[in-house]
C-alpha cells in the first residue's frame, strides 16, 4: 500500500469520524437523555434497597423482593411489544404529519395494555394463595395481590413515555421517566420518615406515588391519547377484529415496504418478545438446576459490571427505534444503518475496554471470594460491547419486514443457548453461561445481516 493511499485512507476515515461524531450531535444527546432515566432508575434502586433491608429485617424484605417478582413479571406480561410497536407506528404516523393517526395508535396500544394487564392480573390474582404455599410464606397471599396493582398503574403510565417518544421529544420522556421513579421513591421516603415500616406500608406508599406520578403525567398528553367520545370499549365482533389488527396504517406508494397493519408486527412482536425473555432467564435458571447457589452468587456480581454497558444499550436502542419506525425509503434507511452503524462501533469499541479493565475491580470492591466473577464480568459486558456494536442491524431491519422473521431466528438463539447451558455448566460452571449469550448474540447478526443484505439488494433491484 502507497502512501497516497495510505494518507488517503487515514483521510476517510478521519471524515467518517467525523460525520459520525459531529454529524449525529442530536442522536448523541437523546442517547444521553435516554441514559437518564436508567440511571436514576439505578440510584433509586439501591437506595431503596438499602432503607428496605435496614427497616424491614432479612425475612421483611425477602417477602417485598417476592412481591416485586411477580409484580414484575405482571408488568413483563402486560406489554410483551406493545410499546413497541405504538412507537413505530406513532413515528411513522407523525413523520407524514398525520396526528388523528398518531394518537389513534396510542388509544389502540393503550386498550390493548388495559386488556393485557387485566387477564394477567386475574390469573395471577387467583394463583397468589398457591405462590404462598410453595414459598411458605403466610400472610404473602394478600400482599401478592396488593402488588398487582402496579401493573395496571404501568399500562397506564406508558401512555406520555410512548407519546413522547414518537414524537423525538426526549426531553419531556426522561422528565416522564424519572419523574415516575422519583413518585415512587417519595413513598419510600415518606416510610422511612415516620418509620412505619411494613411491607404492607412500602407497597401501599409506593402504589400511592406511582399513581400519583400517572395521574399527573397523563395530563401532559392530550386526552384523545387515550379515547374518544365516538369509540366504545364493549367488546363486539367488529370492535374485536379492529382491536387485532389495530388502525389501518396508509403507505404511499414511494414509501418503504411495512407490515399491513399494526396487529400483525404486535403478533410477531410476542412471539419474539416471550422468546428473549427466556433466552434472558435461562442462565441463572439452569445455573439454579446444575450448580451451586455459590456459583449464582459469583455469576450475579460479574453480572453488575455489565449494567453500565446494558444502559447505554437501551438507550440506544429507545433513541433509534422511532427513527428507524419513520424512514421512508430504502435509500434513506440503508443511510440510516451505515451512520448508525459507524457510531455504534466507536462506542462498542469503547466499550471493549471497560469490558477488559472494569470487571478486574471486583476482588477490591466485593471480595477475594468473588475472584472468579473477573472473567466472567469480562465474557458478560463483552457481550454487551458486541450487542451495541450490532444494535443497528437488529433495530433497522424492522423496516424490512423482520418483524416476520425474527422470531424463528430468536428459537434458533434460544436451542443454542439451552444446549451449551445444558451441556458446558456441569463442565466449566458459569463461564458456560457467559459465553452461550456471547454465541447468542454472534448467531443473531449473521441471520438477521445475510437476510437484511439480501432484502436490500433486492428492493434496489426492483
Amino acid at each position: 500500500m502507497g502512501a497516497k493511499t495510505v494518507n488517503a485512507y487515514l483521510t476517510g476515515t478521519i471524515e467518517a469520524l467525523k460525520s459520525v461524531l459531529f454529524g449525529s450531535k442530536r442522536g448523541i444527546r437523546d442517547v444521553i437523555l435516554l441514559m437518564i432515566p436508567q440511571v436514576v432508575s439505578v440510584i433509586v434502586g439501591m437506595v431503596t434497597s438499602i432503607l428496605a433491608a435496614r427497616g424491614l429485617g432479612t425475612s421483611g424484605l425477602g417477602a417485598y423482593a417476592l412481591v416485586l417478582s411477580v409484580s414484575g413479571i405482571a408488568t413483563v406480561l402486560s406489554d410483551l411489544g406493545i410499546g413497541q410497536t405504538a412507537v413505530r407506528y406513532a413515528s411513522r404516523a407523525v413523520s407524514r404529519g398525520d396526528i388523528g393517526g398518531q394518537l389513534a395508535i396510542l388509544r389502540w396500544a393503550f386498550r390493548i395494555r388495559l386488556i393485557l394487564s387485566g387477564l394477567v392480573t386475574l390469573g395471577l390474582f387467583a394463583a397468589a394463595p398457591f405462590a404462598e404455599q410453595i414459598w411458605k410464606t403466610e400472610g404473602l397471599t394478600p400482599l401478592l395481590r396488593l402488588g398487582l396493582l402496579g401493573g395496571i398503574f404501568n399500562a397506564v403510565a406508558s401512555v406520555p413515555n410512548i407519546y413522547f417518544q414518537s414524537m423525538k421529544q426526549f426531553e419531556r420522556n426522561t422528565i416522564v421517566t424519572v419523574g415516575q421513579t422519583l413518585m415512587a421513591f417519595g413513598g419510600i421516603l415518606v416510610v422511612t420518615w415516620l418509620g412505619l415500616w411494613s411491607v404492607q406500608a412500602v407497597l401501599i406508599a409506593t402504589l400511592t406515588g406511582v399513581g400519583i406520578g400517572t395521574v399527573t403525567f397523563l395530563l401532559m398528553v392530550p386526552r384523545t391519547a387515550l379515547a374518544t367520545g365516538t369509540e366504545g370499549f364493549l367488546p363486539s365482533p367488529e370492535r374485536i377484529r379492529n382491536l387485532l389488527h389495530g388502525p389501518r396504517q396508509d403507505v404511499a406508494p414511494h414509501e418503504l415496504s411495512m407490515d399491513a397493519a399494526p396487529g400483525v408486527f404486535a403478533g410477531f412482536n410476542l412471539v419474539s418478545t416471550i422468546v428473549v425473555m427466556v433466552i434472558m432467564r435461562a442462565d441463572v435458571w439452569l445455573m439454579g438446576f446444575f450448580l451451586d447457589k455459590s456459583d449464582i452468587g459469583v455469576y450475579t456480581v460479574g453480572a453488575r459490571f455489565a449494567m453500565p454497558l446494558t444502559i447505554i444499550l437501551s438507550a440506544i436502542n429507545a433513541a433509534l427505534w422511532p427513527r428507524a419506525s419513520a424512514s421512508r425509503s430504502t435509500e434513506e434507511t440503508v443511510a440510516m444503518l451505515s451512520q448508525t452503524f459507524r457510531l455504534s462501533a466507536i462506542v462498542a469499541c469503547l466499550g471493549g475496554v471497560y469490558a477488559l479493565l472494569a470487571p478486574l475491580l471486583a476482588p477490591l470492591l466485593f471480595g477475594q471470594a468473588y475472584a472468579g466473577s473477573v472473567t466472567l464480568g469480562q465474557l458478560l459486558s463483552l457481550r454487551y460491547a458486541l450487542a451495541i456494536l450490532i444494535c443497528p442491524v437488529g433495530v433497522i431491519g424492522y423496516s424490512f419486514g423482520m418483524v416476520r422473521v425474527y422470531w424463528w431466528i430468536n428459537l434458533i438463539q434460544l436451542a443454542v443457548v439451552l444446549a451449551i447451558n445444558w451441556l458446558l455448566l456441569p463442565r466449566i460452571g458459569p463461564t458456560a453461561s457467559a459465553l452461550a449469550l456471547i454465541v447468542n448474540e454472534i448467531i443473531s447478526v449473521s441471520i438477521a445481516g445475510a437476510l437484511i443484505a439480501r432484502r436490500i439488494r433486492a428492493f434496489r433491484h426492483e
